[in-house]
């Protein structure tokens, strides 16, 4: 099945129209642009300044859950935007350190902050009566542009190379997806740890870990079996990390 794209200059957001869609039984593959968004949401529940010619983009897909694609979704996820926006950049194709995935979901540019990711998953009984799940997938990237947020530094693609359209970024990522979907499903979990790696913060960078209130210091030690964030303390131990807060130093 081919993605349908939608395009709009103005919505509230580009993931809460995708979820509304998905609870009413949309079908599989949608792809929602939006010019301008006027309730965007990032991670955490923070808002997300989309700005003008910035990419604004969700996308929905359906999946089985015998797949076992939960743990490995935000890496994958993570690839396809890390490709889609190197191939819609014409970025060559051993992309200088510049960019950088950071765990679990965002893009840094020069150590800042240029894209982030929002995943969301829910299910539904289809006319089988039978449960499927669905995830949309909230991209936000500042191509043209980087928003002036107090406390935080941002970056634009702009700074880097001349930012490619919206439109085409969005195109080139649903098509890194589902290549990466095919990887995965032939080669397993391995083939997307290893390339979120190849993409991600080098070994030992250094990383403050905020959860549950506190902070604490160490460095980038990989990625364990599961997935999680492998933090080496500064006290000697290493740590593995399901959730929380990443800040590069």
């Amino acid at each position: 099945m081919t993605w349908r794209f939608e395009q709009y200059e103005t919505l509230a957001s580009t993931s809460d129209l995708c979820r509304e869609r998905a609870e009413a039984g949309e079908k599989d593959k949608l792809a929602v642009i939006a010019e301008r968004q006027s309730a965007a949401r990032g991670s955490r529940g923070r808002n997300w300044d989309s700005g003008e010619g910035n990419l604004a983009f969700s996308f929905l897909f359906h999946f089985s859950e015998h797949q076992k694609l939960r743990a490995v979704l935000p890496y994958l996820v993570g690839l396809a935007f890390y490709d889609g926006l190197v191939t819609a950049a014409a970025l060559p194709e051993k992309t200088p350190s510049a960019l950088r995935l950071k765990w679990p979901n965002d893009l840094l540019l020069f150590g800042r902050k240029m894209a982030g990711i929002l995943i969301e998953t829910g299910s539904l009984l289809n006319e089988g009566q039978e449960a499927t799940s669905w995830a949309v997938i909230g991209m936000g990237a500042n191509l043209q542009q980087a928003p002036v947020i107090e406390g935080r530094e941002l970056a634009a693609l702009a700074e880097y190379c001349l930012p490619p359209e919206a439109s085409i970024c969005a195109r080139a990522i649903v098509q890194a997806f589902d290549d990466w979907m095919e990887r995965w499903q032939h080669e397993g979990h391995s083939v997307i740890w290893d390339g979120w790696m190849q993409r991600a913060h080098p070994l030992g960078t250094r990383l403050i870990l905020r959860r549950h209130g506190r902070e604490e210091a160490g460095r980038f030690a990989g990625l364990d079996a599961q997935g999680h964030l492998l933090l080496a303390l500064d006290g000697g131990t290493v740590t593995s990390v399901v959730t929380g807060d990443v800040i590069c130093e």
